[in-house]
């Protein structure tokens, strides 16, 4: 024998919907702030050190770089 729908599923299935809407809107407007805490770019990967970031030297001559045998 099956049932159908019980009026307490139907109503907790029908305030999901609109609490579904809060919650994504609540995680933008989390995503949206923390792009803005976020500090700017400096510089360019090209005229930057991959391995610790300085300006004044290339990846290759990076003196935190472990020596080729």
């Amino acid at each position: 024998m099956t049932q159908g729908a019980s009026r307490r599923g139907f109503l907790a299935g029908l305030l999901a919907v609109p609490a579904a809407f809060v919650g994504a809107r609540a995680l933008g407007a989390t995503g949206r702030i923390a792009r803005s805490l976020r500090p700017r770019a400096r510089g360019r990967s090209s005229t930057r050190c991959a391995i610790c970031g300085a300006e004044d030297h290339a990846m290759l001559r990076c003196p935190r770089a472990p020596e080729v045998i």
